[in-house]
């Protein structure tokens, strides 16, 4: 009588310990991203309805209709606005901890700087809220000191106030990337353009600077990128003012035409996957495309 003989197959342990997370990525971001794909080529209908047929009119009308393309360019030049205030505030700090400071001191500092990362990050919207409100820390000391006699009112609830509270949650995420890169510059570098007779302007313009570039580019990855999708802080702290989260949030949410909010969520998806890859090129991070 004849055996059968089955192939004994042997799986890689860490191939085996990399099934769970592979699981639950396909179950709880594939899956939806798909959904969202499949979603955005069907056309609305009224209140939540979705008709099954396909369509480009949800792509066409992101860039086509006023509100949505207004919206679109505002999000992204404050979203750079951000980006540049944060670069400007963490790049001196990164700076003097990497360079300046000996020892461990420098990343024991670091490390209290990342603390305020451990709280909700809803909580520390709201925390804001108490800071900038009418009846905040802000206003209620500049009253008692009698600098004002009223509340301001541009504090809270206003463009301003969507800067203050994103310039504040975005230096953590540049100066952790900030200091790492530059704690990573050869020391002999600086002392070799010293000898040869530079200054500290040209030596920091012509080696600091551009050998920071990976950091500033890891910092664009963590600040504007998600900044472009942001719609907490404008809800809790910025009043009437409109951006792109906002507009995707209401179409899913109150308006219902969820073709349309897919869409906008996959051109969002694609212009932040493009601004990534064209800085990172500007960078020098050519290792991203290997």
């Amino acid at each position: 009588m004849n055996r059968i003989r089955f192939r004994q197959i042997r799986i890689p342990l860490h191939v085996l310990y990399g099934i769970p997370s592979l699981v639950y990525l396909f179950i709880f971001f594939y899956i939806p991203m798909i959904m969202i794909v499949v979603y955005s080529f069907w056309k609305g209908g009224p209140l939540y309805k979705v008709i099954r047929v396909f369509t480009l009119e949800n792509y066409v009308r992101f860039f086509v209709d006023e509100l949505s393309r207004n919206v679109l360019v505002w999000t992204n030049l404050l979203a750079l606005l951000i980006f540049f205030i944060v670069i400007l505030i963490a790049y001196p700090i990164a700076y003097f901890l990497a360079r300046l400071m000996k020892g461990e001191s420098g990343l024991k500092i670091i490390l209290l700087i990342l603390m305020p990362l451990e709280m909700n990050y809803l909580i520390r919207i709201f925390a804001w809220r108490n800071i900038l409100g009418e009846n905040g820390l802000i206003n209620n000391t500049l009253m008692y000191l009698g600098v004002i006699d009223q509340p301001l009112t541009m504090l809270f609830h206003s463009i301003y106030a969507i800067i203050i509270v994103a310039v504040h949650n975005g230096l953590p995420y540049a100066i952790f990337p900030l200091y790492i890169t530059l704690r990573s510059i050869p020391k002999s570098l600086y002392d070799a353009a010293m000898d040869l007779g530079s200054n500290r302007i040209s030596v920091f313009f012509r080696i600091t600077l551009p050998l920071s570039m990976p950091g500033i580019a890891i910092a664009f990855l963590f600040i504007y990128v998600p900044m472009i999708g942001e719609f907490a802080i404008p809800a809790l702290v910025g009043g009437k003012t409109y951006l792109l989260g906002n507009l995707i949030t209401r179409s899913f949410l109150e308006i219902g035409n969820w073709p349309f909010a897919s869409a906008a969520t996959m051109n969002v998806l694609i212009l932040s996957l493009i601004a990534i890859f064209v800085v990172f090129k500007l960078t020098g991070m050519r290792w991203l495309y290997r």
